[in-house]
């Protein structure tokens, strides 16, 4: 009996962990971002889970956001962000540079980032708005 009481609050005590991931300090707060359409944005990512999207005329869209995977894979560091129940990937293509990043919607159902098919929606920086799309 004691066993089973373990291993029940051990798996509990993982999906609170998985439930209350926040956004990691490498991408959260303010982007400049240039979407897939060209046009400029500004990305936040805030601490309370919300990503919102303000375009140039000042329309905002606000998504609640669930960092569920975070890694580094050779020289790339990634984090998965479920946002509307879909996946998709801040991308940081040099691990050590947190000023650039792509903003990718995952296009396959891979669990692993090595195996993970996306479109970048948005090249973001933080200082100002990207010149070119894709970095």
């Amino acid at each position: 009996m004691t066993s089973k009481l373990s291993k029940t609050v051990i798996i509990l005590f993982g999906l609170i962990l998985l439930a209350s991931c926040k956004p990691s300090d490498k991408y959260a707060d303010d982007w400049y971002a240039l979407s897939d359409t060209g046009e400029n944005v500004m990305l936040h990512f805030s601490e309370e889970k919300i990503l919102t999207i303000t375009d140039e005329s000042g329309n905002e869209e606000t998504f609640e956001i669930n960092q569920n995977v975070a890694g580094v894979m050779n020289s790339t560091r990634y984090y998965r962000v479920e946002v509307d129940g879909a996946n998709h990937y801040v991308i940081f293509e040099d691990k050590d540079d947190e000023s650039n990043a792509n903003f990718v919607k995952q296009t396959n159902y891979a669990d692993d980032f090595e195996d993970m098919a996306g479109e970048i929606i948005y090249t973001m920086n933080r200082d100002d708005y990207p010149r070119e799309f894709g970095l």
